[in-house]
C-alpha cells in the first residue's frame, strides 16, 4: 500500500492545526469498522472522529452539536437558596421589624416602667409606623400593583369574610380555655389601656386601624409578594404566616396567630390585593376588642 498525505489533526505547539500523513488507508477502515472511527469527511476525506461534531482536518461538520455534547441541566435549587436569591429582601424586612419591637420594648419600660403601659404601647407603635413607612417608600414598585386593584370583586374576599367568623369563634373558645387554665380574669392588654383612660377611639386605633394597614404591609404586601416569586404560593403564604406569628412574640396565641396569618395570606394570594385582608385585620381586631374580651 502507498503512504497517503491527509489532512490530519496535528498540533503545531501554538494550538494550529497543521497537516499530517498516514501510511495505511485500511487501517482507519478497519478503526471505523470496529467503531472507532465515524467515517470519513465527505469533503475532505480525512477521518472522522466519533468525539467531534465536526472534521477535525477542514472543520466541516458532519453531525449535530446535540450529538456529542450533553446538553447543560440547570442544577436544581433548594427552597432557601431561592429565597436567597429571588427575595433576599425578606431576611432584611424581618430582622427590621423584630428589633424594633424588642428594643422599642426594652426602651419604653426604661422609660415608662409598668407605670404607663399607654406610652410604652406607644412608642412601640410609632416605631413601627416608621419603619413600615420607610420600606412602603423604599419598596414602593413592590406595594403599587397591589393597592392598584380593590380586590373586592374577588369572590376569594367574601369567602375570607366568612372564615372569619368561624376563626372568631374558636379565639373565644381558645381564650376562655387559656384563662381557665392560667387562671386569669383577662388576658388582653386593653383592659389595661381603659384604665389609664384611653378612649375607645384611640385603642381601635391602636389595635385595629394600625396593624391592619403596617401589619398588612409588612407581611403580606412585602413578605409573602416576594416569596411567592421565589417559592410555591401556598409555602410562601406558609412561611409569611409563621414570621407573622413569630413576630407577635405569644407561645400561647402562636398557634392562633399563625392560622389568622394563614387566611389573610390566602385571600391576598387569591385576589392580588392588600385591601380585603386589611379589611379582613381590622374586623378580626375590632370584634376581639368590643365584643370577645
Amino acid at each position: 500500500m502507498g503512504e497517503h498525505e491527509l489532512i490530519g489533526p496535528t498540533d503545531d505547539g501554538g494550538g494550529r492545526i497543521v497537516r499530517g500523513t498516514t501510511t495505511d488507508f485500511d487501517e482507519f477502515r478497519r478503526a471505523a469498522e470496529a467503531g472507532l472511527l465515524a467515517g470519513y469527511c465527505e469533503y475532505c476525506g480525512a477521518p472522522l472522529d466519533p468525539r467531534f461534531y465536526f472534521c477535525s482536518a477542514c472543520a466541516s461538520p458532519y453531525k449535530s452539536i446535540e450529538g456529542v455534547v450533553t446538553p447543560a441541566r440547570p442544577t436544581p435549587l433548594f427552597e432557601g437558596e431561592l429565597i436567597r436569591r429571588k427575595a433576599p429582601h425578606v431576611a432584611t424586612v424581618f430582622w427590621t421589624y423584630f428589633t424594633t419591637v424588642v428594643c422599642g420594648a426594652i426602651v419604653g419600660y426604661v422609660l415608662f416602667q409598668e407605670d404607663r403601659p399607654d406610652l410604652q404601647l406607644l412608642l412601640q407603635s410609632v416605631c413601627m409606623l416608621i419603619v413600615t413607612c420607610v420600606f412602603a417608600v423604599i419598596f414602593w414598585p413592590s406595594l403599587r400593583v397591589q393597592l392598584r386593584q380593590p380586590g373586592f370583586l374577588h369572590p376569594a374576599a367574601y369567602a375570607g369574610l366568612a372564615i372569619l367568623a368561624p376563626l372568631l369563634t374558636i379565639n373565644y373558645l381558645y381564650t376562655r380555655f387559656l384563662m381557665g387554665v392560667l387562671d386569669a380574669e383577662d388576658l388582653a392588654p386593653w383592659g389595661l389601656l381603659r384604665d389609664e383612660g384611653l378612649s375607645q377611639a384611640t385603642i381601635v386605633a391602636l389595635f385595629c386601624v394600625y396593624p391592619a394597614v403596617s401589619e398588612e404591609i409588612a407581611f403580606r404586601g412585602l413578605v409573602q409578594h416576594w416569596l411567592q416569586a421565589a417559592i410555591h404560593p401556598f409555602r410562601a403564604i406558609i412561611l409569611a404566616s409563621f414570621l407573622f406569628a413569630t413576630l407577635h412574640f405569644s407561645i400561647l396565641s402562636f398557634p392562633y396567630l399563625f392560622a389568622v396569618g394563614m387566611l389573610l395570606g390566602w385571600t391576598k394570594w387569591k385576589t392580588g390585593s392588600l385591601y380585603p385582608s386589611m379589611l379582613i385585620h381590622f374586623l378580626h381586631n375590632f370584634v376581639v376588642i368590643a365584643f370577645l374580651s
